[in-house]
């Protein structure tokens, strides 16, 4: 037996792991989860010693052999692993002998995959190959997740993703350093960002780390199969290698609003552990469960009544027009009208989506089972219906997620002001034009390229330098609000344009479950919270002042906004940290900003940086902030400059 691992951030952490401790920790360790005094990672070792505290006595293998040999990087072909239990990075590739390269099954993306032999095995036609790399059986163990890319992280997700190799190499060249999947071009590869995503790729040009463009002005665009085709590919690959595969979903606690460890996240204890032999088929049972909150007989009677294509619907916000106001009122929506992955991957024979559930409810002391792929118990001779009372969805794919709470307010909007948000975003999205916008119309600019080019270039920029969490920080958050707007940046680009219209109406429903309501200060007699919208222009004067300050007031101003790493990389690097307490770049007082304007308002000197904001974003309750100018300059917008103009971000 080993485990096997192929998280995106595996180089990544083991990078900040071993600048933390002042050694070096591999990725296998921070699977480990200890390496001596260091803790942090996966966990592993927790799990060796309680095998060791568990296995029967008759057992003679030792748990925690093996163990040494992930801290110090040992690395062991599962052939001549002998009685140890192995961890594997499946990222690393460097070593070309460790993978090999497999056709895909009538490929969309890809018609060859580099995998690692750990999964598929060693050359057929090499005797010594096949006995160091026998193959395996693949027990593939996903933790649920609404995903901000595609409906939901599952069994498909966590191979279809998850298998593609971060270090493996673009070319034969040791000094390229260019990978075939992943991104940047450096030793630690943080994203799988090659991978289709989307269906429109851009080309990037290296030299800039932005979208090329024609002769015309357009971007350089290969229309791909987007993430269905990526995920598909690579699972058909291994399927077609003869590797018998396992899915059991954790689905204890179900993870809500971000398939990342960020604030926003929720777990939602649901319960369930689900096990299958078909990834398809597993993901249709948890993607039906997720997004019906309503009982099968009034779903099948909707589903008939309106034509849909599924009964599994769940209520969700929905915006109206109430006298000079837009009001929130209850619908129902299903994100599964629009998502295609499951029928996709069963045309490519990956596996159905038709299933039935069986298994035990160990609260109640009764059998699962499912009718017509409803899931519920039995009791006695009663089919109880087991139904979440959980709103699923991303707000990073709201408009996929939670299409009619979004477009419901657009259309509202549009009535009330005569804007013309609606056509916005069906131009911007909706390329067949049939008033749908599906997991498939994700915008025809290639925005997830450079989305995955902005984040990794940011976390070498983090781990690189002084400061360089302050920086990477800086140059992460500001690149997507500096290409939305073409004014407001020197070449003209404004591929985050049509995603930034998402997330302006995100901001609004988020403004709308405000506890207190207030009147619009761009449209007279309007107001905002309790359950009212607010105002397409404030909506998006609030987000980007979020972006810029943290809060729309001067005595909420973060330290943690693009404002507050300026101020703080400043008092740190030029005032020896006395406002924010420190000159660690990991240490600041959350209240430093406060200090300084107080500082000021008493007669203190401002400090020497300059962040510069467009137009109408430099002011906060009518209140200049501090270091801060306006300004219509496409090569200033959104830079700071430090120490009287001598460095620049």
């Amino acid at each position: 037996m080993a485990l096997g691992e192929a998280s995106t951030s595996s180089l990544l952490m083991a990078t900040i792991g071993s600048q933390y401790a002042g050694r070096t920790i591999t990725s296998e360790a921070i699977f480990e989860g200890r390496s001596g005094d260091f803790y942090g990672g996966w966990g592993f070792y927790f799990v060796r010693q309680y095998l060791k505290e568990h296995h029967p006595a008759s057992h003679t293998d030792d748990p925690l052999n093996g163990y040494e040999d992930s801290v110090v990087g040992n690395y062991f072909p599962p052939g001549k692993a002998g009685n140890r239990l192995m961890i594997y990075d499946l990222n690393k590739l460097k070593d070309p002998t460790r993978g090999r390269t497999v056709p895909v099954p009538e490929g969309a993306n890809y018609s060859e995959i580099t995998l690692h032999k750990l999964i598929i095995g060693g050359d057929p036609e090499n005797a010594e190959d096949l006995t160091f790399y026998p193959g395996c059986v693949l027990i593939n163990v996903p933790k649920m997740k609404i995903h901000a890319q595609d409906l939901l992280t599952n069994a498909i997700k966590n191979l279809g993703i998850g298998l593609y190799p971060t270090q493996c190499p673009s070319s034969t060249d040791p000094e390229n350093k260019s990978w075939k999947y992943a991104m940047p071009s450096s030793d630690t590869p943080s994203y799988k960002g090659k991978l289709p995503h989307m269906p429109w790729v851009v080309e990037i040009d290296e030299k800039t780390s932005l979208p090329k463009k024609d002769e015309k002005g357009e971007y350089i665009l290969t229309k791909t199969r987007g993430m269905p085709g990526t995920q598909a590919d690579v699972i058909r690959a291994v399927q077609e290698e003869g590797v018998f595969m396992v899915h059991i979903s954790d689905s204890i606690d179900m993870i809500n609003l971000n398939h990342n460890p960020e604030g926003i996240a929720v777990r939602i204890p649901e319960g369930y552990i689900w096990s299958s032999l078909d990834c398809v088929a597993l993901d249709q049972l948890c993607a039906n469960y997720c997004f019906k909150t309503i009982p099968m007989s009034q779903g099948m009677e909707l589903k008939e009544k309106n034509n849909w294509n599924t009964e599994f619907v769940h209520q969700v916000p929905v915006a109206t027009i109430e006298g000079k106001n837009i009001v929130t009122i209850e619908g129902l929506d299903s994100p599964l009208f629009r998502y295609n992955l499951y029928s996709y991957g069963e045309k490519r024979g990956m596996g159905q989506q038709h299933y039935y559930v069986t298994g035990w409810d160990s609260v109640t002391g009764t059998p699962l089972a499912s009718l017509d792929g409803h899931l519920g118990r039995i009791e006695k001779t009663r089919f109880i219906e087991l139904i979440t009372g959980n709103m699923y969805y991303n707000p990073s794919c709201m408009l996929w997620d939670m299409q009619k709470t979004l477009l419901s307010y657009a259309e509202a909007h549009d009535k009330l002001t005569g804007s013309s948000i609606y056509q916005d975003f069906m131009e911007g999205f909706d390329e067949n034009g049939d008033g749908v916008i599906d997991y498939d119309e994700t915008g025809t600019k290639g925005f997830d390229t450079h989305l995955f080019l902005i984040m990794s270039d940011a976390l070498d920029i983090q781990l690189s330098g002084n400061y360089g969490m302050l920086k990477g920080n800086f140059y992460n958050a500001v690149n997507t609000g500096k290409h939305s707007n073409k004014k407001w940046n020197p070449d003209g680009h404004d591929f985050a344009r049509e995603i930034t219209l998402m997330s302006i109406a995100n901001h609004a429903y988020e403004m709308s479950k405000n506890e207190t309501m207030n009147p619009d200060p761009f449209v007279s007699g309007m107001e905002w919270g309790q359950g009212r919208w607010p105002s397409w222009e404030f909506a998006k004067w609030a987000m980007y002042s979020s972006m810029l300050y943290g809060a729309p007031s001067p005595e909420q101003v973060s330290i943690n906004s693009l404002y507050g790493l300026a101020f703080c990389y400043a008092d740190k690097t030029e005032n020896n940290g006395k406002y924010t307490g420190s000159v660690d770049q990991m240490k600041s007082d959350p209240q430093a900003l406060h200090s300084y304007f107080l500082a000021l308002a008493a007669g203190a000197d401002p400090l020497s940086f300059t962040f510069y904001v467009p137009s109408g974003y430099g002011t906060l309750e009518n209140l200049n902030i501090p270091n801060v100018e306006e300004t219509s300059d496409p090569e200033k917008i959104l830079t700071a400059e430090f120490n009287h103009g001598k460095e620049k971000w």
